[in-house]
């Protein structure tokens, strides 16, 4: 991680998941570039791998993927601690987290599914309490299942606050969609 920016102004108290948005935009400007590529690289290495590969693809996606997911990971905590990150440094040091991240995205994602068997109620109460597992991973260096444990301690009471979270991810997204998509729909219209 290259040289430090100041630190970064955070919240003392919860300022609502709409107002979490405005420190992590902050946040994420210091490796905007870094990030986006990171999150390209990981839908372009799944869907390519898809296509070529067709089901075997799937598994070898969600392998290369993982690579990108604690790259990306990285990324974004270095962004909170206000340090500079190239691509080059967030893949080498995603390396090192490669196998772990594979294992406890495996151990998520059949948690989910799990849950998702159990008639979807489950499914609301799993998913935000598994959100911060990678972050654990990497951050403090934890083994998968100290990581998974430690996710799930540390958002009992706010798996409201990570849904909020995830909503207004949700909204930004979907208002980014329209802005881009009205262009083209008036001009293929």
């Amino acid at each position: 991680v290259a040289a430090a920016t100041p630190v970064l102004d955070l919240p003392t108290t919860w300022p609502g998941a709409f107002g979490a948005y405005k420190y992590s935009k902050q946040a994420v400007n210091i490796n905007l570039g870094t990030i986006v590529v990171l999150l390209l690289l990981t839908i372009v290495a799944g869907v390519a791998f898809n296509l070529v590969f067709k089901t075997l693809g799937e598994v070898i996606g969600f392998i290369a993927t993982a690579l990108f997911s604690a790259s990306t990971t990285i990324a974004y905590l270095a962004s909170v601690k206000g340090e500079h990150i190239s691509i080059g440094q967030a893949l080498s040091q995603g390396l090192t987290f490669w196998v772990r991240i594979f294992f406890l995205n495996l151990l998520v994602a059949l948690s989910v599914m799990v849950s998702a068997l159990l008639l979807i109620i489950p499914l609301f109460f799993v998913v935000p309490r598994l959100a911060l597992a990678s972050y654990f991973l990497i951050d403090q260096k934890l083994g998968i299942m100290d990581a998974y444990k430690a996710s799930w301690e540390s958002t009992k009471g706010h798996s409201g606050k990570v849904w909020g979270v995830i909503g207004v991810g949700i909204l930004i997204g979907l208002l980014m969609i329209t802005i881009i998509g009205i262009p083209f729909s008036i001009y293929f219209w």
